[in-house]
């Protein structure tokens, strides 16, 4: 397994400074949240619905205001706030709504709604919230007002739940932004009692997560790989010819002198107060980078691909296929002893 050199005093320190940045952003949102019954709505003539400047319900007696743009993990972190507003007593929130507030990058459709955990034989009810029944009580953090799931706990919680390139993005993120370490994930891992659900995942994710790892599309892009049995590549290699730095590669497997690279949505992006002219020079400069990359000795050829080749069930394998990567019974991944779980390889 390859582990990423890590201070973990400097781990300390990013973790704690991406908590504060999480608060900042929760207590903005916490401004957009009222509590207000009808009655008062009807009094104060206030109107509900979906125009400018109308407040819209989310839950019972629960209102926000400007709420259109936000995305769904921030609209998420609303009701969660809506949620400890009316409560009687501090709750602790995990699973899909600790993953928002921390703003873990997973893959796939999030919950909208807010879950907390309660111990066991704990009863309540209402609607748009989940209740989390654990005889294995989460240590938290405050972040904005809530409290949530220690990082480690929520990064396992989820490798344990989700599918595999979900956990393996998110616990590529953690790696990559220093956020803890592999042996913490793992360790963290540990408490959770053998037999229980998703714990076999929860340890091959953490297993095959890597520190270079920039994107959860590259994080996707290398589940699917792994799937298929395809060699384990090399991420993040540097290139250089005579006029010096060429760039850095998503993928590179050097038998086959193949760079892999995966094209996300944001890779081009500018906004909107840029000139045309900004998006044109930034194609341009991809291509300048690639005919440097195939006139260079160690670059045969150069596979591309989108998100909707790697989200398709063995549509990434014809991708590379194509370009004469193949299938091999031992590829180099940093698998844990014992068999792998058969829920590893659902897509």
């Amino acid at each position: 397994m390859s582990v990423a050199p890590s201070d973990p005093n400097l781990t300390v320190a990013e973790l704690e400074a991406h908590r504060r940045e999480r608060s900042e952003h929760v207590m903005r949102l916490r401004t957009l949240v009222r509590s207000v019954s009808a009655a008062r709505l009807a009094a104060f003539e206030l109107s509900v619905g979906d125009g400018p400047g109308q407040l819209v319900r989310l839950r019972q007696a629960a209102y926000t205001s400007g709420i259109g743009d936000l995305g769904p993990e921030d609209v998420l972190i609303v009701k969660a706030c809506m949620v400890q507003q009316a409560a009687a007593r501090p709750l602790v929130f995990s699973r899909g709504t600790s993953e928002a507030v921390w703003a873990a990058p997973a893959i796939g459709t999030r919950t909208e709604l807010v879950e907390y955990v309660m111990p066991p034989g704990a009863r309540g009810r209402s609607a748009d919230v989940r209740r989390r029944r654990t005889g294995l009580l989460p240590e938290y953090v405050e972040i904005g007002g809530l409290l949530v799931t220690a990082y480690e706990r929520m990064v396992v919680d989820h490798t344990r739940q989700a599918r595999l390139a979900s956990g393996i993005s998110v616990c590529d993120n953690a790696l990559h932004l220093g956020l803890t370490t592999r042996e913490a994930l793992l360790a963290e891992h540990d408490k959770v009692p053998k037999g229980r659900r998703g714990r076999s995942m929860a340890q091959l994710a953490i297993h095959l997560a890597d520190a270079r790892a920039e994107s959860p599309l590259e994080s996707l892009s290398r589940t699917r790989m792994f799937q298929a049995s395809l060699p384990m590549p090399d991420l993040q290699k540097r290139f250089y010819d005579r006029d010096e730095f060429i760039g850095r590669t998503d993928f590179y497997w050097p038998t086959l002198g193949l760079v892999g690279e995966c094209d996300g949505d944001l890779k081009y992006a500018v906004s909107q107060e840029d000139s045309g002219q900004i998006a044109v020079d930034a194609l341009m400069q991809e291509k300048n980078r690639e005919e440097r990359l195939r006139r260079h000795s160690d670059v045969d050829d150069i596979a591309r691909w989108n998100w909707a080749e790697a989200l398709a069930p063995g549509r990434l394998h014809e991708v590379l296929g194509a370009h004469h990567l193949r299938s091999v019974l031992v590829g180099g991944w940093p698998v844990p002893d014992g068999p792998l779980p058969k829920r590893a390889f659902v897509c």
